[in-house]
């Protein structure tokens, strides 16, 4: 996933003209920027007073990216005017969207957000507003300028989970570069972080967690943490010790009788709640207290799971987002990493594969999506595309769920867009699938799904699918935010130029032919031919 990596705002001296934003690729690797926005905001007024947008650029080949004042070295790929970026409080928040949303002067929004930072170079001043929105319950970060006589920055060096304001701390700048961490966590990832969670819901079933880091990582001094309810308050805290094995994977069972070098972990109630969001969480201390409600300092990875469809996260929001796993039912199911840098999706629903490589949907086994629904307007898929677009995915995951029961989420939704012209909502991506088996119940669904045109509610619109575009021909080759040509618009164009061409060629040999022979060509011709002609 892409995130803030690290924020200068403030340089000694008058001139400011060292300041910079380092953005990173989890990645390691050049990464596409495209529907990427950066956006700074005034803590006094919580209004934008700068918007970039970052599209038509990439990330570094280390998946670094800079943006900074135009003087500083290492030179940024976008460059700002000196002292362009406020001291604080104020925020710099990373967006992803399709559609402009974002405009100077426009007032905070959670809209699209995947990643903020809200600071201050000075300990009174306050963003209230900024938190409030972009950082729910946590406190803004002070920059400060006695840990070193040097110039420094706000730096990544705790955690990649964004959003998060513990996961930065003060060191010395290092632009384009590894942070200088105290700690060892960032930016390669954290040393420890959930790799699967198993959500047994037989009694025959083991519930399992399985974590995942550098051979031979010590455990020690990390807590496995469970919060339920709907204060999101702790259920069970178990600090860990040992260490990590060669496999790179370690596998705790919860509540059961045969652990990983003999640790068993006592979860009561680990599966999803009939009501709420609960949370597994890894905190780098030695334990929290039962009871006591989840909080953002010292987190290292957590994984937020619910079985009601669309929900957020309530209380435990600011974990990260909430994924839904299925509420009932006598099989075995894992919520297992697989990633997804566009979308910062994480997790997703999967078969258990406890202490091997996790089973995740795969591009091998993708089916493309062509459709096309009728609607009464398309004021609303216009104004709030990117909302919209959210519900019509998790209707299409729900719809084929309820089909195939093959244990689909939303990571298996990729690429998808939709237009809207007219009454029209034409939609268009992939599904992917982790076998055949699945990638051909998955096709079943699709060609069931097209064929019944029966009305369906996409977040209070009510749809019906149409049988005018669903063949591939008709999908547009490039998303809306840009211009949008279709197959059919490009074959025309490229046949229209050919006959053209051949038009152009017919004019020009016509006019050579027709043309009168010059004067030296007249007087060297017979004179007898010339009478005849004449």
């Amino acid at each position: 996933k892409l995130l803030i990596n690290e924020v200068n705002a403030d340089n000694p001296g008058g001139r400011e003209d060292a300041e910079y934003i380092e953005l990173f690729y989890t990645g390691q690797t050049r990464f596409n920027l495209q529907g990427y926005w950066l956006v700074l905001y005034n803590g006094k007024n919580s209004r934008a007073y700068r918007v970039l947008d970052l599209s038509g650029h990439h990330t570094d080949n280390l998946g670094y990216f800079l943006v900074g004042s135009s003087s500083m070295s290492p030179a940024p790929m976008i460059r700002l005017p000196p002292n362009t970026i406020q001291n604080g409080a104020d925020a710099v928040a990373l967006y992803h969207s399709s559609t402009a949303l974002y405009a100077e002067g426009m007032a905070v929004t959670a809209r699209g957000l995947l990643d903020a930072v809200v600071y201050s170079s000075r300990v009174p001043e306050k963003a209230e507003q900024l938190l409030r929105v972009l950082l729910p319950g946590q406190s803004i970060l002070y920059e400060n300028d006695s840990h070193s006589t040097q110039d420094e920055s706000l730096s990544r060096c705790h955690s990649l989970i964004t959003k998060l304001q513990s996961s930065f701390q003060v060191t010395m700048v290092t632009p384009l570069g590894e942070n200088f961490c105290s700690s060892s966590m960032v930016p390669g990832g954290p040393v420890i972080r959930i790799s699967e969670l198993c959500l047994a819901s037989g009694a025959a079933h083991i519930r399992f967690v399985e974590l995942e880091g550098k051979p031979g990582t010590s455990l020690g001094g990390l807590s496995l943490v469970f919060f339920s309810g709907k204060e999101g308050k702790a259920q069970a805290s178990i600090p860990l010790q040992g260490t990590v094995g060669a496999t790179g994977l370690l596998v705790f069972v919860l509540d059961g009788e045969h652990g990983h070098d003999g640790t068993n972990l006592t979860f009561k109630n680990i599966s999803a709640p009939s009501e709420g969001s609960s949370t597994i969480a890894l905190y780098s201390t030695n334990g929290i207290p039962v009871g006591r409600k989840a909080m953002p300092e010292n987190l290292v990875d957590a994984l937020v799971y619910t079985c009601e469809p669309g929900i957020a996260g309530g209380h435990l929001g600011f974990l990260g987002p909430a994924y839904t796993v299925p509420c009932k039912g006598d099989r075995p199911m894992s919520l297992s990493r697989c990633g997804n840098a566009s979308t910062g999706l994480q997790f997703a629903l999967s078969e258990p594969s406890p202490g091997v490589r996790n089973s995740c949907p795969q591009h091998a086994f993708a089916t493309d999506l062509h459709l096309c629904f009728l609607t009464p307007n398309c004021s609303m898929w216009t104004l709030h595309h990117r909302r919209m677009l959210e519900s019509l995915g998790r209707v299409l995951v729900n719809s084929l769920e309820e089909e195939c029961s093959c244990s689909v989420s939303d990571l298996y939704l990729q690429e998808l867009n939709l237009t809207c012209v007219g009454s029209l909502v034409k939609v268009w991506g992939q599904v992917w699938a982790q076998q055949p088996e699945q990638e051909q119940s998955i096709k079943t669904w699709l060609q069931g799904f097209l064929a019944n045109p029966h009305p369906f509610s996409v977040d209070g619109r009510v749809l019906k699918t149409s049988p005018e575009c669903v063949a591939p021909k008709n999908v547009p080759l490039v998303s809306h935010n840009g211009a949008s040509f279709q197959g059919w618009e490009i074959a025309l164009f490229v046949m229209g130029s050919l006959l053209l061409l051949l038009l152009l060629v017919g004019l020009a040999f016509y006019f050579i032919k027709r043309h009168p022979q010059n004067y030296t060509n007249i007087e060297m011709n017979n004179c007898r031919q010339m009478a005849a002609d004449f």
